[in-house]
């Protein structure tokens, strides 16, 4: 059995014939070589001895050996050292580097707060996927996390191998009532209405149910009564008015027609940590007749663990504009699908009480329009600032 020291350094195995062995073994016992007798006959011994034992036994024993054996026969008998020691070196050098890199970040605790928000706001504070571990001070992010984020009371990033466990305990909700501004202020209406009700909670009424108003006129001022002891307040006040309003939509019957002629790839990135490496990019002025598309491709690992690693595309898409031409029952049905999100838009949070619809068509399209009556809050206050 060949020693574990002659394995890593290498060793050599001898052949004589069985009638020389003895005179063999006295001559490296004198000479205080090791060796090994194996069972076939041959002789193993170290690599660094097999110069002297060539010295000690030439002329004297007839011989023949093997080629170096063991790790180190193995290396020697390797024809591209070179290459394979800058690999392992890089190799190395690489697990060394990559090792010291945030490579993701895992949001823990969090309910009202979404992860996005916290890695945002970590990146604020100066800690993102693609740092080096050993540059950031995770007590000072911490820190500054905490100031700029009024959601979260408590924050801890735990490093495990090369990712952020980032755990946060966030803040309680306020359940007291907000402190309204100590600014007086009044109530003014929004829009020409005819007020249906009015509910005071802080000020003088200014006006009545069945009152017609304009816009800009002051519904509630901003002030106590006398028998309150007089005085400026906030004016606070429920108004509904009933408002007269008319809303239109115009088409057009010829409209410009895009269509696409051609796409063409305008550059390729490759997106590593915080690094952008561009591997194709045609350089050149765009015309207004294209649009530009882009397109990242992200990985992850077996689809679970997301990887530093990304492809960005864009495309540069070239367009032919032709004229086209509506039918009348296009027309018709653009200008309501048009007007009734519009329509949408003015009734939110309004009670509609009546509506007139009606369309005609003109030279150049169609026109549709709505005339509506419907009840609305229609105060906003209005700050005032008191001379002395």
């Amino acid at each position: 059995m060949v020693r574990i020291d002659a394995v890593v350094f290498g060793y050599r195995k001898l052949k004589i014939s069985p009638d020389q062995l003895s005179l063999l073994t006295s001559i490296l016992i004198r000479a205080s070589i090791p060796s090994i007798i194996n069972n076939d006959g041959t002789v193993t011994v170290r690599e660094r001895d097999f110069e002297r034992i060539k010295e000690l036994i030439s002329g004297r024993i007839d011989f023949s050996f093997s080629g170096p054996l063991g790790f180190y026969g193995r290396w020697k008998g390797y024809k591209y050292k070179m290459a394979l020691v800058i690999s392992v070196l890089l190799s190395i050098i690489s697990v060394l580097f990559l090792s010291g890199l945030v490579w993701d970040i895992r949001v823990e605790g969090n309910e009202r707060i979404t992860d996005s928000q916290v890695v945002l706001g970590l990146s604020d504070a100066g800690f993102s996927i693609g740092d080096m571990w050993h540059t950031k001070d995770l007590s000072k992010i911490e820190a500054d996390f905490l100031d700029c984020s009024s959601g979260v009371a408590w924050i801890n990033i735990n490093r495990r191998g090369s990712v952020a466990y980032v755990r946060i305990i966030e803040s309680e909700e306020d359940t007291e009532d907000v402190k309204l501004c100590d600014k007086p202020s009044n109530i003014v209406a929004t829009a020409d209405c005819v007020i249906e009700e009015i509910t005071v909670k802080r000020g003088i009424a200014a006006v009545k149910p069945g009152d017609t108003v304009r816009k800009g006129d002051i519904l509630v001022i901003g002030a106590y009564p006398e028998e309150m002891g007089g005085g400026f307040c906030r004016a606070e006040a429920s108004v509904i008015g009933r408002i007269n309003d008319s809303i239109s939509v115009e088409i057009d019957r010829e409209y410009e027609k895009k269509t696409a002629s051609k796409q063409k790839l305008y550059s390729i990135t490759l997106n590593i940590f915080k690094f952008s490496l561009n591997i194709f990019k045609k350089y050149g002025n765009l015309t207004n007749d294209c649009a530009i598309i882009e397109d990242e491709i992200k990985y992850s690992l077996f689809n679970t663990a997301k990887l530093p690693l990304s492809v960005r595309r864009v495309y540069v898409v070239e367009y032919d504009g032709v004229i086209g031409k509506y039918s009348d029952e296009q027309l018709v049905k653009i200008a309501s699908d048009r007007l009734t999100s519009m329509r949408l838009s003015r009734l939110v949070g309004a009670d509609l009480l009546r509506i007139r619809t009606e369309g005609r068509f003109t030279d150049s399209g169609y026109i549709l329009t709505s005339d509506m009556v419907f009840l609305s809050e229609v105060g906003v206050q209005v700050d005032f600032d008191i001379e002395k």
